[in-house]
């Protein structure tokens, strides 16, 4: 779902959140924050009972009940929002249908009083029955117009009922495929655009994988706070978003890992690209609150892979990310290409 708390009613929210998480057992991952903001914010009665009767009862909360909570209160819902869009275009499928029926039948009945006012004038008429068979045929056509304004007032508004739907709908699927920190794609939706290029170009054959992760961010939410941490996040992706262009996609994975599919770049541009990232990030600084300086040096360390022909997406993410590792274990800060794949021999 979309939250629509500004960023000041969210950052209390965030104090409020993380208290309640350091009581539990479960670890402090995104689907474990979801839990506590929704009882935060007060988007979910039916959890946040759950979630005070636990708390009531001093039950902290393990990795298995948080992953059971967030499937039946909140991945449901989405579902079940899903699922009320379809059931509500079958509805209007059925009262237009309905609507049109009884205008078929309308219609025939015009078109047999019609058949019969053509008969009878077909016979010579005294003035009087001219002007009663007159009067008829203006009636039955009055009728007829009725039926097809109210027909026209129908289809109208189903047509704007199916149009506020595909818009709810499609602004729900956009939703569920952005990551809602850096408002970058997620996994989802990076697998999803990847899987539409595939399908334009015939394969991913001409792209280059950059898999991208900051060095020691565990430290530096440690250190400085969670506060920081999506600071860090935020800048990252908007060095990794404002240096890329055009088709090439670019997501955050999870954590602080990022993906950068480059769609028209060479082996040796994407290296220089990737290289330019680390130094941008290396080079920028994050501010503290309070006049409390900076962060320290934040950097990034990238691993390239070029696409081999037919290659799928998942062996490219193994072997991009085999690059990354080994740019860390060489020192961190650097990039590093990862061997072309069989497929290209």
């Amino acid at each position: 779902m979309r939250y629509p708390e500004d960023r000041e009613r969210s950052a209390e929210l965030l104090r409020l959140t993380l208290a309640f998480m350091g009581r539990q057992s479960a670890a402090l991952n995104p689907t474990h924050y979801a839990l506590w903001y929704e009882h935060c914010a007060g988007h979910n009665p039916a959890l946040s009972r759950i979630l005070e009767a636990r708390l009531a009862d001093n039950a902290p909360l393990t990795d298995d009940d948080v992953w059971r909570l967030y499937t039946e209160h909140i991945a449901t819902r989405d579902l079940r929002r899903y699922e009320g869009v379809r059931d509500e275009l079958y509805r209007i499928l059925q009262d237009t249908a309905a609507s049109t029926q009884v205008a078929d039948l309308r219609t025939s009945d015009f078109d047999q009083a019609l058949a019969g006012h053509a008969q009878h004038l077909a016979a010579a008429l005294a003035p009087d029955a001219m002007r009663e068979r007159v009067a008829d045929m203006l009636s039955d056509t009055g009728k007829m117009r009725a039926v097809t304004a109210e027909l026209s007032a129908k289809l109208k508004a189903s047509t704007d009922e199916v149009t506020l739907l595909t818009q709810n709908l499609e602004r729900a699927q956009t939703e569920a495929q952005l990551d809602p920190l850096t408002g970058l794609k997620n996994r989802r939706g990076f697998e999803q655009a990847v899987s539409e290029l595939s399908l334009q170009q015939g394969d991913l054959a001409g792209t280059v994988l950059l898999m991208a992760d900051i060095d020691h961010f565990k430290l530096v939410n440690d250190k400085h706070g969670h506060l920081l941490g999506d600071k860090v996040l935020h800048a990252v992706a908007h060095v990794l978003k404002s240096n890329t262009k055009g088709r090439d996609i670019v997501a955050r994975l999870g954590g602080e890992e990022f993906a950068v599919l480059l769609t028209e770049t060479s082996s040796d541009g994407a290296m220089s690209l990737a290289k330019q990232m680390c130094a941008i990030v290396a080079h920028g600084r994050i501010t503290q609150s309070a006049g409390k300086g900076t962060i320290g040096q934040v950097t990034l360390s990238i691993g390239v892979a070029v696409t081999g022909r037919g290659e799928p997406l998942e062996n490219l993410m193994e072997r991009a990310d085999a690059a990354l590792y080994a740019a860390k274990r060489n020192g961190r800060n650097r990039v590093e290409l990862a061997p072309e794949s069989p497929t290209e021999s």
